[in-house]
């Protein structure tokens, strides 16, 4: 009892002698951006993930790094199913279609996996769609059903009148009856097999649940509400590598992300899947505006990750498509790509920060980027849009000076162990403030090594599946050194900003 008390009076009276004296007047400007997210479709964070789509391989996009397939779909009622390219396929853009043919009895079709199962939940109205080729007539059958049990928990009947060589879209809707325990569930769509003549085709099978704001081809609730409460300034996207595109030709090419997904060709995302680009160009803009940020663009500036660039010459075209970029988002119905972005439902958007690559001192062997590819997309930009600040994608471009060039701003990045974060807490103290950086993208991503001050960078590198105690501290030492350099910061945004426990 006499520890217990002495304690508690010794901890009062030191408490009672910390006074602390905050001054109204100089200081350090505080950035209204200090946190902000960072995104790009990584780990199917996108696809799979906050976009809310649960068919996987609903169009079955590829291209000249992912093969197209039938994958994720599969055979019911001895069906036999195949990749078909029709001469006349859905769209220049989804060539290829899901063939189907055979079959007996009452009960033939196919289902589907969806992205690790589908959810079936009974406050939800599911909102569904798919394009049909080739003679059939009748009742197609789209069931949520479980996959092991065989529970049905939602299901609608769809009236199908469709012929050989034309497309017909059809639209269904279903309520589960009650909620199912876990996501190990199937999606099904099946016919009589009479109603059948001939192989039918099957292109852009969809199925939403109930999307943040309502938002049609829009985003799953809990992770937008999860983001709103975290109050973001800012939304740093598309990314990242996906910006950059695994190689030649393959670029993150805003322009075919716009408009109707059956016009969306899809691209080789550069984290080992096909993305549909169902998150556009648009959507970013949309999902950064319905939480209150702003959007932070990053565009493509003809640096590829295997390394390859292209010319001066060569980057023309690129970098009138990232002033057309800017003005399909900023531009009124005045303009060309203002009008087209009036014409798909939306004003303009705020922004004010454009980042000009992504991490370009990682691949740029021939040190492109500071030799003329970072000032030819500065020097244009800035000349149309004098207002936006513009970010180089690494901070030391200039390494004379350790500073970016020109009037722009930088982008640092820092993966690190807890012991080399902890001791950052001083790092940004002698920087200029003449040149603001983004902390773009941060986290501790591993335990502390024994003999190593950070991580240690060769595939399949151990790396911390969870965050853990004290390496969230080491993250809040290193955030507070940023913080006290306020003058010197735009903001700071965690990435990767979503974790798949289905995958890593």
């Amino acid at each position: 009892m006499f520890t217990k008390a002495f304690l508690t009076a010794g901890l009062a009276a030191a408490a009672q002698a910390v006074t602390f004296t905050v001054k109204s007047t100089d200081g350090n400007a505080t950035s209204p951006y200090a946190y902000g997210l960072m995104f790009e479709d990584i780990n199917n964070s996108g696809d799979g993930g906050v976009y809310a789509e649960l068919i996987q391989n609903r169009a079955f996009q590829g291209d000249g790094i992912y093969n197209k397939s039938i994958t994720y779909w599969h055979s019911v009622g001895g069906t036999a199913l195949s990749l078909a390219n029709l001469s006349t396929p859905l769209s220049a853009e989804l060539t290829s279609s899901l063939q189907v043919s055979g079959g007996s009895g009452k009960k033939v079709g196919v289902y589907n996996d969806g992205f690790w199962g589908f959810p079936a939940v009974a406050a939800w109205e599911y909102q569904g769609s798919f394009y049909v080729e080739g003679s059939l007539t009748g009742n197609v059958t789209v069931q949520l059903a479980g996959n092991y049990s065989k529970t049905l928990y939602a299901e609608a009947s769809v009236a199908v009148a469709s012929k050989a060589g034309a497309w017909t879209q059809y639209k269904y809707s279903f309520k589960p009856t009650h909620d199912a325990p876990n996501a190990n569930n199937t999606l099904s769509f099946t016919w009589d097999a009479s109603a059948a003549k001939g192989a039918v085709n099957f292109n852009l099978l969809s199925l939403f649940p109930p999307t943040y704001k309502n938002r049609p081809n829009g985003n799953r609730m809990d992770l937008m509400e999860a983001m709103a409460d975290l109050k973001p300034s800012f939304f740093r996207a598309p990314g990242g590598n996906n910006i950059e595109g695994s190689k030649a030709p393959y670029w993150w090419n805003w322009t075919q992300t716009l408009g109707p997904l059956e016009h969306r060709a899809g691209f080789p995302g550069t984290w080992g899947y096909e993305n549909t680009d169902g998150l556009g160009l648009l959507e970013y803009a949309i999902w950064a505006d319905d939480i209150g940020m702003e959007l932070l663009l990053g565009i493509w500036d003809g640096l590829y990750l295997d390394g390859t660039t292209l010319t001066l010459a060569e980057l023309q075209p690129y970098i009138q498509s990232a002033l057309d970029e800017i003005e399909f988002l900023t531009g009124d119905a005045s303009t060309t790509w203002g009008a087209y972005r009036e014409s798909l439902g939306h004003g303009p958007f705020p922004l004010n920060f454009v980042e000009i690559g992504n991490e370009d001192s990682l691949s740029d062997k021939n040190r492109t980027y500071p030799a003329y590819r970072f000032k030819a997309f500065y020097d244009a930009i800035s000349a149309k849009y004098p207002d936006l600040t513009l970010i180089s994608s690494y901070y030391d471009v200039d390494e004379t000076t350790g500073q970016p060039p020109y009037n722009a701003s930088g982008d640092f990045h820092e993966y690190a162990t807890p012991v080399q974060m902890s001791q950052q807490f001083g790092y940004f103290d002698n920087y200029t403030s003449e040149h603001p950086l983004l902390i773009g993208e941060w986290a501790v991503i591993d335990y502390n090594i024994p003999g190593f001050n950070g991580p240690v960078w060769y595939a399949g590198a151990p790396r911390a599946y969870f965050p853990f105690w004290y390496g969230s501290v080491a993250e809040a030492v290193f955030l507070l050194g940023a913080e006290r350099n306020s003058d010197k910061i735009i903001g700071a945004a965690y990435a990767p900003g979503f974790m798949n426990l289905n995958k890593w």
